[in-house]
């Protein structure tokens, strides 16, 4: 008898601990979502806290029920990016090479990737169930932070492109993009959701990207949010109207405020076309297509090799040799091709294409699996960044994959409950 109550004990308080470190890595997923758009080295501190939270509390609470290969597939194609990445970098990482902050980074992207895959399981199998939409609320309202720290960086500061404080306008666009689309849904998981809210957060994000005059974000998040609540609320022809007119209307009213930085943006881009078809490369975009054209050359040369990021370098020169507009991509080889399946292709041959595709097919299956319009919306971004830059490495994005990922799994079940 007292054995049986020792062992029901120990039952209790381990099924109570687990419980604690799963709401612990929820709450911990908020957080460190958002101080990744300010602090890189905070939020990789915070993020491996959530990592072992989760790790500690799958352990406890063994398999689930509610694990199956649907529910598995998109943290096992997170997984499968962070061994990869992990297997290139201990065969071909190069000591004292010059490309160290290229292999700095892809072992940020592994450490990110491995506690990613438990953060992302515990949230696909939770069976976590509450009523309360506070969280949702407070996500909600992060739209007015991130628009309130925008113009202090803009005005107060006088930054002709703000950063957010993580270095790059570009990364902090990425970072404003995918927070700003977590939070525009997140109303929409409440009981009381209303396409204005919905409207309200859209134009006070694309604000921000704006003042970021990074010209793939302030495209694509738009598309995303009308194709967003479209889908929405399809089913609701008055709240539709509403929210397309409204989203339209104050569309429309910032195209006009900001409208000297869009021409600015638009104008450069254009410029940089006209010069790349001269054979004039040495621009943004010019860059860019030489990136791609570089790398998709590498990669047909021996797309079943694996290359370290100086071999690389090497081929590109060789490259530049032959192909005198291709020479911007020699200050890109310490850092990236600026496309997603490209920069895997040029390092990891085949096998690199298929770790990045078989991601983002495991995203759209989530999102047809849930039936979850706030994984629709994140996958959307996510795809679509990738096309003109590289977002799965380093720290500060990927964690915020990571943490957004898992928050949208667990606002599906909120809204499942209601």
């Amino acid at each position: 008898m007292p054995v049986s109550m020792n062992a029901q004990t120990w039952k209790g308080r381990t099924e109570k601990a687990a419980f604690i470190m799963e709401y612990g890595t929820f709450i911990f997923s908020a957080v460190t979502l958002l101080v990744a758009m300010v602090n890189n080295n905070l939020s990789m501190k915070l993020f491996n806290i959530c990592g072992i939270l989760a790790l500690l509390t799958l352990i406890i609470k063994g398999r689930s029920s509610n694990l199956t290969w649907k529910s598995f597939a998109l943290p096992a194609s997170i997984l499968f990016i962070g061994i990869i990445d992990l297997i290139w970098y201990k065969l071909f990482k190069v000591n004292n090479s010059p490309f160290q902050a290229t292999y700095h980074n892809y072992i940020n992207t592994v450490r990110v990737f491995i506690f990613g895959f438990f953060m992302v399981l515990l949230a696909a199998t939770t069976k976590i169930k509450y009523k309360s939409s506070a969280l949702l609320y407070l996500l909600y309202s992060v739209s007015f932070i991130i628009l309130g720290y925008a113009l202090f960086q803009k005005f107060s500061i006088g930054m002709d492109r703000i950063d957010f404080g993580i270095g790059t306008s570009t990364g902090a666009a990425y970072s404003i993009m995918l927070v700003g689309l977590i939070s525009a849904v997140a109303i929409l998981y409440t009981p009381k959701s209303h396409p204005l809210l919905f409207v309200l957060n859209t134009v006070m994000v694309f604000a921000a990207l704006v003042m970021t005059q990074t010209r793939s974000s302030i495209l694509i998040f738009p598309v995303i949010c009308c194709i967003t609540i479209v889908t929405y609320y399809l089913k609701n022809p008055k709240k539709l109207f509403l929210g397309v007119c409204g989203f339209m209307a104050l569309l429309i009213v910032l195209g006009l405020v900001f409208s000297q930085s869009i021409a600015k943006r638009y104008d450069a881009a254009v410029n940089d076309i006209n010069l790349y078809q001269q054979g004039k490369g040495n621009t943004s975009l010019g860059a860019r297509f030489a990136m791609y054209e570089a790398g998709l050359m590498i990669f047909k040369d021996a797309p079943l090799s694996w290359r370290s990021a100086d071999e690389r370098s090497y081929e590109v020169s060789e490259l530049i040799k032959q192909d005198k507009t291709l020479s911007p991509v020699r200050l890109f080889t310490n850092i990236h091709l600026h496309n997603e399946i490209i920069e895997s292709a040029s390092l990891k041959g085949i096998v690199g294409i298929f770790s990045i595709i078989a991601f983002y097919a495991a995203l759209m299956f989530s999102v047809y699996y849930y039936r979850s319009l706030g994984l629709f919306a994140f996958s959307l971004a996510i795809i679509g960044t990738g096309l003109s830059d590289v977002i799965l490495w380093a720290r500060s994005i990927p964690i915020i994959i990571v943490c957004g990922l898992t928050l949208l799994l667990l606002f599906n079940k909120q809204r499942s409950e209601h």
